[in-house]
């Protein structure tokens, strides 16, 4: 009996699988990702059968079930293949932002369509020479009369060139402030005010694009300010709060996909006149394996749990998960592919491809070691 997941989450966990069972495919990933292209397609599927806004708020078109309900349903997703779940997860993630801080106005534009599956998010707070310190962003952004005028850079802004709409973190004199933009907003500046470059390939999830924005005096009304201005610091870093609990769910669903894969392969795969699966070095890794993942689960399920109920201890856990799952799913799947052997190694059995595309998940929104430097000052 699982105390976190109800009936009414479980049946979200069913119509997941069976969407996921119908409309991914390993090859289709391969083409997305040789093309370098997002599956939006799939991303409005999702919207539209309601697999976006499980976990939002129904007063903007969700269904309520709060961090838990996103948690089932990116497991899920990640679960059944890997790079394709992390890529559409990542299509709304960002979204958080303004879900939590927006004005009634802003999330009815932003984040109901978002969750109808009509818009993309992204995020831009990374820049060249400032990564894990927030406090060192360069980008300003100047106070003119209705009006600010923005100029910097951003590098690593996931879904940079497709997104509907982004959220930018930028210097406000001494402090930071956030505000959004959209494609209309881009278009109505001059020429050479916003410039977006994409970086290229990367080791995983090369169905979504990470990009720099550049921005020369670029226009943004002070009506796109997101909640207080002079407070985006702390706004980015809440929207964090719950991206890092999902994240871990992409990691989590990785996990999942690769103990599933191995199962199945030493069941069938013979060596010496004996499945493989009967020897008992492959059945302890499976063992450790099966150990890892409920560890995970539990970990995972309570720090949404504190979320969902504003819990004080929910800050800590978030920090904990997005530390310890990420870095439990890399080293499992690494492990399946050395049990799998030379098939391990091959694109088609998707576990070189699971293990590229879970790779991230330890680095964006926190590297483990700043997970560890806010896990320290919360119980120390």
């Amino acid at each position: 009996m699982d105390p976190y997941v109800n009936d009414d989450l479980k049946d979200i966990q069913k119509a997941v699988s069976e969407f996921c069972e119908h409309e991914f495919d390993q090859e289709g990933l391969h083409k997305l990702e040789d093309e370098h292209r997002y599956p939006r397609e799939l991303y409005g599927k999702i919207g539209e059968l309601g697999i976006i806004g499980v976990g939002f708020s129904e007063d903007i078109g969700g269904s309520g079930f709060g961090a838990l309900g996103h948690v089932i349903a990116v497991t899920e997703l990640c679960r059944s293949l890997p790079g394709m779940g992390m890529a559409l997860s990542l299509g709304y993630i960002p979204g958080f932002v303004v879900d939590i801080y927006g004005s009634p106005e802003q999330r009815e534009k932003y984040v109901r369509p978002m969750i109808e599956g009509r818009y993309i998010s992204a995020i831009s707070v990374t820049e060249p020479d400032s990564g894990s310190d927030l406090s060192g962003l360069k980008t300003r952004m100047e106070d003119r009369a209705d009006h600010f005028v923005v100029n910097g850079s951003k590098v690593f802004t996931t879904n940079a060139g497709y997104a509907d709409f982004y959220t930018l973190l930028a210097r406000d004199q001494d402090r930071q402030t956030v505000t959004i933009f959209d494609k209309e907003l881009i278009d109505g500046n001059p020429p050479g005010c916003f410039e977006i470059n994409d970086l290229g390939r990367k080791m995983g999830i090369n169905t979504t694009t990470s990009g720099e924005l550049v921005f020369s005096d670029f226009r943004i009304p002070k009506d796109n300010v997101l909640g207080q201005r002079g407070k985006g610091l702390r706004m980015v870093l809440d929207g964090f709060e719950l991206g890092r609990i999902v994240i871990a769910a992409q990691a989590f669903g990785s996990m999942l996909y690769g103990y599933e894969k191995v199962v199945a392969y030493a069941k069938k795969r013979t060596q010496f006149g004996r499945p493989i699966i009967q020897f008992q070095s492959v059945e302890h890794d499976l063992v450790d394996m099966y150990v890892e993942i409920e560890k995970c689960r539990n970990i995972l399920y309570k720090a949404a749990w504190l979320y969902d109920r504003k819990d004080p201890e929910s800050k800590k856990y978030s920090s904990m998960v997005k530390l310890a799952v990420p870095e439990s799913a890399i080293r499992l799947l690494n492990k399946t592919i050395d049990i799998l052997g030379g098939y391990g190694y091959m694109r088609d059995q998707g576990l070189e491809g699971a293990l590229r595309d879970v790779r991230i998940t330890s680095i964006y929104e926190g590297t483990g070691n700043i997970q560890k430097n806010s896990i320290a000052k919360m119980i120390f």
